[in-house]
């Protein structure tokens, strides 16, 4: 092996082994980090408090009609569409037919 392919092997060989001693980076060893805001769970409502406060204002009745309105589309010539999500994540609209099938 001539001269200049062994010093060629041996600066790639030591690069190789910096960056290899340098991964994975660390948390501390980044700069300008983004600050990470503390999340304090009491500031959420729980679902019960939410059940409440939904039935001191609505009846069951409303509450369906209200998440039956806002989940569906009316095209222009009346025809109402649902939209399903399958298992993959792929939304799709279904037309909702009259007997509410």
């Amino acid at each position: 092996m001539s001269i200049e392919l062994k010093n060629a092997v041996r600066i790639v060989t030591d690069a190789v082994d910096v960056i290899s001693k340098r991964f994975p980076i660390k948390w501390e060893d980044i700069t300008n980090k983004p600050t990470i805001p503390n999340i304090d769970v009491a500031d959420f409502y729980t679902k019960e408090e939410i059940e409440k406060i939904v039935a001191d204002l609505y009846t069951k009745e409303e509450v369906d009609k209200i998440l039956n309105a806002n989940n569906q589309l009316v095209s222009q010539d009346g025809t109402v569409w649902k939209p399903t999500i399958d298992n993959n994540g792929v939304v799709s609209w279904k037309k909702v037919m009259p007997n509410g099938q």
